[in-house]
Formats: structure tokens, C-alpha cells, sequence
């Protein structure tokens, strides 16, 4: 199956683990009741959701100390990150709890938006006409504070997609979408934590922001693409979920949550508001072919 991935608004007060067999209107099948729906007793106990984040911290401190990096400012010392670090556990689990029970967001952070040529580079062109992620307003606020970014513990959204940790699951995937893996989100490798989420199916704001990339030399002649640091402006941060199910009990659930960092409120160097996500060098096949 073949198709453009488009946006569709009531896919932004959904939850966000999807069913791999029919994703559009099926939940992922431990949360879900017989017709697909968020259990009743999930929805029930929804104040009992915590999140946690399971990495990042380290590269996030990383990028401070470094002078050369503008995507937080290296005034930004240690003691201040690690205090947002438990506003963003709050902030994920409370947009959560609000997926779980199918309520709307009544002030969007982000829009989705068709690409227009000013938006991206020369090379990136053939973005040109797809879909992509802006700040719902724009520009941001002069107030630092009221901006919704990572030194405020604030989130964009979630990653939305079919959980594909069942190998049969992720078989039948790859038979039917043939654009996997584009739109897919490994988390949690190397941890026990380790998940699949891909949402070709269904998707959320969160799945339409685009990379950013820049043409480099091969050392044995000709060009490539590689991920362009200096543009990206927001990051996938994942967290371990602790989701009540059916019967009682609690099961951890790892996603992905975007979050935008200084240099994405720069009107200098983002002048139209485009949350660019950096997705890794492992995504640049699906750009390439």
C-alpha cells in the first residue's frame, strides 16, 4: 500500500499505540477492548499514568557546554536541566492521560501545513508540496518563558504509530506499507524498553516534521546527504510509559515525545516557524532511496 500520508484531525486526540492490523481504529490490543477502544478500565484509571525519561540526558547536557552548538545556549548549566527533567516526565504523562480519555487540546502547539519552496533549501526541493510541522503560532513570544520548549518542560506531541514488537506484526507491516520504514520511530535500543512504533497507518501532527539535511563530499569523490546539525531544531526525547491495563496491573510502554529546543524560536535562522527534527544518520536512506 502506497499511499501519501495525510493528516487527519481526530487523530490528534487519539491514543497514541496503534494496532498493527487495522490502525486507524484499533488501539494497540493491550489497552484495548473487544471493539478496539481504549479500555474502560484504562480510561478509568488514567490519573495512575507516570512517565519517565529513559535517555537523552547526557547528549542534551552535551549540547550546552558546547560553544559551537546554538540549539541551547551554553549559559544553560547542569542544575538547570535536571530540573526540567521531572517537568517533562509531567508533561508527557499528562498529554497522555488527556490521549487516553479522547479529549481535544484546547491550545495547539503545532500545525501541519503543505512545504512551500522558501521552507527548505535547494536540495531539499522535492519536499516541495508534502506535508510538514510549524508552530502553530508564530512568531514565538518575546517571553522565553511562555515559549513551548524543552528548558520550559514543555513537549510538541507524541510520536503516534502501530507498536511493532510482535514479529508477526512487524512482517505484516512490511507487507503492506511499502513505504516502511519511513515513517518509523525505533526507541529504546540496547534497554529493555526496546519498541517499534511506525506510522504509516495513522499518524499524528508529531509524524509530519520533516529532517533537515546538507550535501557533503564522499571521500572517494561525489556528493551525499548527511543531517544538517546546524538547521535541526527539535529532537525525539523517549519515555517509558506506565499505562494501567485490563484486570489491574501495569505495563510499561515506551514512545516518543518532540520537543523544541532554543535555536527552533531563531526567526534569523527559522524564519517561517518549521520544527525540523533531527531523526538520526539511520533515517537518510529513506531520503535517499
Amino acid at each position: 500500500m502506497k499511499l501519501e500520508l495525510a493528516p487527519s484531525p481526530a487523530m490528534d486526540r487519539a491514543f497514541p499505540w496503534r494496532s498493527p492490523r487495522d490502525p486507524m481504529n484499533r488501539v494497540y490490543e493491550p489497552f484495548a477492548d473487544a471493539d478496539g477502544r481504549v479500555h474502560p478500565e484504562v480510561v478509568a484509571r488514567a490519573d495512575e499514568i507516570t512517565a519517565t525519561m529513559l535517555r537523552h540526558r547526557t547528549t542534551l547536557k552535551a549540547i550546552a557546554r558546547d560553544p559551537e552548538d546554538h540549539r541551547l545556549p551554553d549559559t544553560v548549566t547542569n542544575a538547570q536541566l535536571e530540573a526540567v527533567w521531572p517537568v517533562l516526565d509531567a508533561s508527557v504523562a499528562a498529554e497522555i492521560r488527556r490521549l487516553t480519555r479522547g479529549e481535544d487540546l484546547k491550545t495547539p502547539v503545532v500545525r501541519i501545513d503543505r512545504v512551500k519552496s522558501e521552507h527548505v533549501p535547494e536540495h531539499e526541493q522535492v519536499l516541495v508540496g508534502q506535508w510538514g510541522l510549524f508552530f502553530a503560532t508564530w512568531p514565538p513570544s518575546r517571553s522565553k518563558r511562555r515559549r513551548p520548549s524543552l528548558l520550559n518542560g514543555q513537549i510538541l506531541g507524541m510520536y503516534m504509530g502501530a507498536v511493532l514488537d510482535d514479529p508477526e506484526a512487524l512482517e505484516y507491516w512490511e507487507e503492506v506499507y511499502e513505504t516502511y520504514p519511513a515513517y518509523t520511530l525505533s526507541l529504546g535500543a540496547d534497554t529493555r524498553y526496546e519498541s517499534t512504533m511506525a506510522a504509516e497507518g495513522a499518524a499524528n501532527a508529531a509524524v509530519f516534521a520533516n529532517t533537515a539535511t546538507k550535501v557533503v563530499k564522499k571521500r572517494n569523490g561525489g556528493q551525499k546527504l548527511a543531517i544538517d546539525e546546524d538547521r535541526v531544531n527539535s529532537m525525539f526525547l523517549e519515555f517509558v510509559v506506565r499505562m494501567p491495563v485490563p484486570g489491574g496491573g501495569v505495563k510499561a510502554q515506551t514512545i516518543g515525545a518532540v520537543v523544541a529546543l532554543e535555536n527552533a524560536f531563531d526567526q534569523k535562522t527559522n524564519p517561517y516557524g518549521v520544527v525540523v527534527v533531527g531523526y538520526g544518520d539511520d533515517y537518510l536512506p529513506n531520503l535517499t532511496g
